[in-house]
């Protein structure tokens, strides 16, 4: 959780309040959970009704996907011939569960099939050349590729001539051209009338299943519904219309009957997960599976999920657990390195941040995109040196669309692909600066993003509304995950009664009151919130209502994502003369560097004793920066601090500083 400022948008203030007590009556559920069904967009109540109970015979005929006929009537023909098919996946979660899917299903009618990965390191991402060849000198006679191969115009071409007949089936954006295959199937292609255009690559692979076996999707998912959720969740594709299904089936085998290999790995965590969102798969499970694609061969998370030999699965789950071990080491170090990288420049004027290195681990770089993203709230691009073509991976924030941006670029990479928010692509090194300078100038035209990080808040709620009751009742919009956010509530005007740390400083726990009833609120991972919030703060409060049961008690919480003063005074953000002294004396000895301003919060407050808020923090570097004696900028939850040369002995007028008395009057309006 970060404790930095944001903005918050209450969701519900643009909802229809009549419309949301009538679904509070027909659904007999809580205002609060009704106001959450009109923030998701719910507003026809036949879409609500099938939201709320994630219909197993809800989907969509999967024969209205583009080519499905064709790829039927292939595979029906394989399958009676007894053929020799390889099924050609990528070496992430959901391309490692699209091919354990397809080869279960195929195995299951009887002939043989086998699964061909490419190497992340030596091969890269997508179809290749070689491994055309390779798949045919093995006998095969039809390849399906699973979440990817739309893009692969020439490789397919290729295999159409050496006598290999070619099944594509993707969920990734399409380029104008598109493979001469047998079929090509893909939501996203031109003409292509499927209604949910949305479906991870799994979710692609698990209609193939459904059409060839002319079985209905609940029968199928009956038997591979954790799989397919496992890929669907990892994959971050939004959670809705049959995702949601997908999910929410998937969720519940995982937790009661997963396959052999996922109970292996379950079993591993040392831990009873809960299952009440996709967190476990997110954080826990996927980043297994993902960890043999990314440090040695996927293959090993493939077998996992294909075998039957409970001691077979549990020799492979400790397998993925070192791979991920190693993952974490080579993440931290590369982060590091990046984090070093950039306090090493001034990134302020940048909206996309491109780091390259020599000896990166290009399976790890993606993760640390994703993490240097996250802290400094801008598009990031890691790129691994190598002496060919460079090998990258991108995430971007919203408002940025990295796909086109990429597309701009095209003359430069040998190749790229992905999606709006993550991508990849291949250079050399000598067009690093370019495609640096390339990427900014998109962004600078096209950028849609917020000011600042904002949080979705789907409706303020009153001490009356946190009961065991409706909390219970929230449960109906989960599965959570991407496009369906753990609703998130916020209580206003809260006077905090004591606050203080658990678990040796990593967390933090608020009492606070209002209407004369106490809440209790937890900040994992926030500890520092004791620096910066006291009794007698009042406050507001944002988060997920919770049900703790612990000793057999039952408590009412809030997990807190956000924490605000309800009500600022103007001594919580004017500095007085000794805020300057002490801010000023505490930067010049540190210099210039980037450094989180809750640590720097914490830090004066540890040496001086007297509470300086983060607020007081950034208005006294505005008239320092006003006065010429550093530069600043605020990134994300990072602040970015360079030291200018100053006149030794020179005092430094703050009562003359325009941006002093700017503040000043910003904090007079404060009483009004």
């Amino acid at each position: 959780m970060t404790v930095l400022e944001k903005e918050w948008i209450f969701l519900d203030k643009n909802i229809d309040i009549a419309q949301a007590e009538a679904y509070s009556e027909l659904f007999e559920i809580p205002l609060i959970v009704a106001k959450t069904l009109l923030n998701r967009g719910l507003t026809n109540a036949a879409d609500a009704k099938r939201f709320i109970d994630k219909d197993l015979n809800s989907f969509y005929p999967p024969m209205l996907l583009r080519d499905m006929d064709k790829a039927v009537e292939r595979i029906r023909k394989a399958i009676e011939n007894k053929e020799h098919v390889t099924v050609y996946g990528d070496y992430d979660v959901d391309g490692i569960t699209s091919t354990a899917l397809l080869i279960s299903y195929l195995r299951s009618c009887g002939i043989e099939a086998s699964a061909y990965i490419p190497d992340r390191q030596d091969e890269g991402y997508g179809i290749n050349m070689a491994a055309v060849k390779k798949i045919k000198d093995g006998g095969a006679t039809l390849m399906i590729s699973v979440d990817t191969g739309i893009t692969a115009v020439a490789e397919t071409e290729y295999a159409k001539s050496i006598g290999l007949d070619v099944i594509i089936t993707d969920h990734h954006e399409c380029k104008d051209k598109l493979p001469e295959a047998v079929a090509v199937i893909n939501p996203k292609r031109p003409n292509c009338e499927y209604p949910f255009k949305d479906l991870a690559g799994v979710g692609v692979a698990f209609k193939l299943v459904c059409a060839v076996s002319g079985k209905p999707e609940c029968e199928i998912l009956e038997r591979y519904s954790d799989l397919v959720a496992l890929g669907t969740i990892a994959d971050v594709v939004p959670l809705r219309d049959e995702n949601r299904i997908i999910t929410a089936a998937g969720i519940d085998k995982l937790a009661k009957n997963p396959n052999v290999g996922l109970a292996a790995v379950i079993s591993s965590l040392g831990i009873k997960p809960k299952w009440n969102n996709c967190a476990v798969v997110s954080y826990s499970i996927a980043p297994r599976l993902n960890a043999a694609g990314r440090m040695s061969n996927a293959m090993t998370a493939v077998n996992l999920l294909l075998t039957n030999d409970p001691l077979e699965a549990e020799q492979l789950a400790v397998k993925l657990d070192d791979e991920n071990k190693r993952r974490q080491e080579e993440e931290r170090l590369i982060y590091n390195q990046a984090v070093e990288m950039i306090n090493k420049c001034d990134i302020s004027d940048k909206k996309v941040i491109v780091l390259a290195k020599r000896g990166w681990h290009h399976g790890i770089i993606g993760v640390v995109a994703s993490r240097i993203c996250e802290r400094y709230n801008k598009t990031c691009i890691l790129i691994s040196i190598e002496d060919d073509w460079c090998k990258s991976s991108g995430r971007s924030i919203e408002g940025i669309n990295l796909f086109d941006a990429l597309g701009t670029c095209s003359d430069i990479l040998e190749k790229f692909g992905g999606h709006a928010y993550a991508a990849g692509f291949l250079i050399k090194e000598q067009y690093i600066p370019e495609l640096d300078r390339r990427l900014n100038e998109y962004a600078e035209k096209n950028d849609h993003s917020p000011e600042k990080p904002q949080l979705l808040i789907d409706s303020e709620i009153s001490v009356y509304d946190i009961n065991a009751a409706d909390v219970k009742k929230t449960a109906l919009l989960a599965p959570y995950g991407a496009g369906n956010h753990v609703p998130v509530f916020a209580l206003l005007g809260a006077r905090i009664l004591d606050i203080k740390t658990l678990s040796d400083g990593k967390h933090c726990r608020i009492l606070a009151e209002s209407r004369r009833r106490v809440v209790e609120a937890i900040a994992f991972g926030a500890g520092s919130l004791v620096d910066e919030y006291f009794a007698g703060d009042v406050v507001d409060l944002a988060g997920e209502l919770n049900i703790n049961l612990y000793n057999g008690q039952t408590r009412l919480q809030i997990i807190l994502c956000n924490i605000r003063f309800s009500k600022k005074l103007p001594e919580d953000v004017l500095p007085d003369r000794r805020d300057f002294v002490d801010i000023y004396r505490y930067l010049s000895k540190k210099g210039s560097r980037s450094v989180d301003a809750v640590h720097i919060t914490k830090r004066l407050y540890s040496l001086t004793g007297r509470r300086i808020t983060r607020d007081k923090l950034i208005n006294a570097l505005r008239v320092f920066s006003d006065v010429g004696i550093l530069k600043y900028h605020l990134l994300g939850d990072v602040v970015q601090i360079t030291m200018l040369e100053t006149e030794k002995g020179k005092k430094i007028a703050i009562d003359k500083s325009k941006e002093y008395h700017r503040i000043r009057e910003e904090a007079k309006k404060l009483l009004d």
